[in-house]
């Protein structure tokens, strides 16, 4: 059973979370550590002076996750080792984010950090940036989403959160208030239907459209509708996950980022990228 989904698209989570990106149902959380017949091989590093940490080039905020890990190297007065984990895969197993810490880095940025979807063999950080889904039309878009008039289509990527409260929200509506829904696979198709006039706006995972809008120009002309009102889509904090036994380093890292977000570099980073989200609203 596929126990970690990492999806570009999306970013990365346990698919025992709650509702996966991806659709996944709620499963139930693997406590045990897993167990490699080769864990002997793999020694930590000792070097005292190294900043190591791992990012995915899967998920589409990496960049981000890049810039981040190299700002909390420099913070503690850390060479930075970055490893940039080369797996092709869609899904990876417990046993992949295992061997990662192992032999690769100390911490591996990019995680959804959501209450309990984590195994006890894993820690997390605190919170180093939020950024979530957004509604994206072509220019000039509405104000808002209720701008948009009922019966106009809206395509969204199916299984995320947010397509979940846009179900809830839109089927609580009078019949003659609606919008109608178009499933897709991906937000590239989403995104799509919305440049082929098919649909009116499409629901993406941000860092998706980011990284979508520099591949291509007609992606990049399309626009982020400023509010989701009258829907609520809460953002999503993003965190990196070390082995649990690294209590001192991931609190060292947490003390990193607090001053990160403090002193404004967080926000400067973002805006640098691009990249849709903030500092995090909240210790």
């Amino acid at each position: 059973m596929t126990m970690l989904t990492r999806l570009g698209r999306h970013g990365r989570v346990l698919a025992c979370c709650l509702i996966a990106v991806v659709g996944l149902s709620p499963r139930i959380v693997a406590q045990d550590r897993p167990s490699l017949p080769d864990e002997e091989k793999y020694g930590r590093a000792s070097d005292d002076y190294s900043f190591r940490f791992c990012v995915d080039p899967r998920d589409p905020g990496w960049e981000f996750d890049k810039a981040i890990g190299q700002a909390i190297a420099e913070s503690l007065l850390l060479e930075p080792q970055m490893h940039v984990v080369a797996d092709t895969n869609e899904r990876a197993e417990f046993n992949d984010l295992y061997r990662h810490l192992l032999a690769d880095c100390a911490i591996y940025f990019g995680f959804k950090l959501f209450a309990g979807g984590y195994p006890e063999w894993v820690t997390v950080t605190r919170a180093y940036y939020e950024t979530g889904y957004v509604f994206v039309g072509k220019a000039p878009t509405p104000p808002t989403l209720g701008d948009i008039a009922p019966g106009e289509v809206l395509g969204v990527t199916i299984g995320s959160a947010a397509d979940f409260r846009l179900v809830q929200f839109n089927n609580a509506r009078p019949a003659e208030q609606r919008w109608r829904r178009f499933p897709m696979s991906t937000d590239l198709q989403a995104l799509e239907a919305v440049l082929s006039g098919e649909a009116a706006a499409a629901l993406v995972w941000g860092p998706s459209f980011y990284a979508l809008s520099k591949t291509r120009a007609e992606i990049a002309a399309l626009e982020i509708i400023a509010s989701p009102a009258p829907l609520s889509l809460p953002p999503v904090a993003i965190g990196g996950v070390l082995l649990s036994r690294d209590t001192f380093l991931r609190n060292t890292i947490d003390q990193a980022i607090a001053a990160l977000v403090a002193d404004g570099v967080v926000d400067e980073l973002l805006t640098q990228l691009s990249m849709p989200g903030s500092a995090p609203s909240s210790p």
